[in-house]
């Protein structure tokens, strides 16, 4: 009965932590991305759109909130040809994408905190870093950083030196009260 208990308290922990990290993916999604900012800089060279000030990022039910805003893309097409970059009609393929300074990443009862979101596109890789915070509903797991591997079904949650991390699940017949 009790290795039952830890096991549901295991798959309750890696679910709180990988259910918003799924909802991020830029690549899983046909929907249109929205993003509003006080300023945004293109650079096709470089690869990267930069957003600055009060950046707001919406895809379907996935809302990003931060201070700055990096996309960085690829600008050959599928064939391997050059299309002109992100801003050029076709679009670009995101590769990266990093949300600096007060990030907040919510999807219905998920939210994600941080100060700074990192997504890896071909790793498929979310880190939240500086006082990492997740809460699906009442439940919440926080540490310094929180790393999920999307296609592992895999998270790592590290506390910061001297600090440990923390896990608080609310069980379902108390989530009402």
């Amino acid at each position: 009965m009790r290795r039952l208990a830890i096991t549901a308290l295991i798959i309750a922990i890696a679910a709180l932590i990988a259910a918003p990290a799924m909802a991020v993916d830029p690549m899983a999604s046909d929907k249109p991305i929205s993003v509003n900012a006080d300023s945004l800089e293109v650079d096709n060279k470089a690869n990267i759109a930069h957003f600055v000030g009060n950046v707001d990022a919406v895809q379907g039910d996935v809302k990003i909130l931060c201070d700055q805003l990096d996309v960085h893309y690829s600008n050959e097409g599928k064939k391997g040809q050059d299309d002109g970059g992100v801003m050029a009609g076709s679009g670009g393929r995101v590769t990266m994408v990093v949300a600096l300074g007060h990030v907040k990443i919510t999807q219905k009862d998920r939210v994600a905190v941080g100060r700074k979101g990192t997504y890896w596109a071909g790793g498929r890789k979310l880190l939240m870093e500086g006082k990492a915070t997740v809460w699906q509903g009442k439940n919440q797991v926080s540490g310094d950083k929180i790393t999920v591997y999307l296609d592992k079904d895999r998270a790592v949650v590290h506390g910061e030196p001297g600090k440990r991390v923390s896990v608080t699940i609310v069980p379902k017949q108390n989530e009402q009260k």
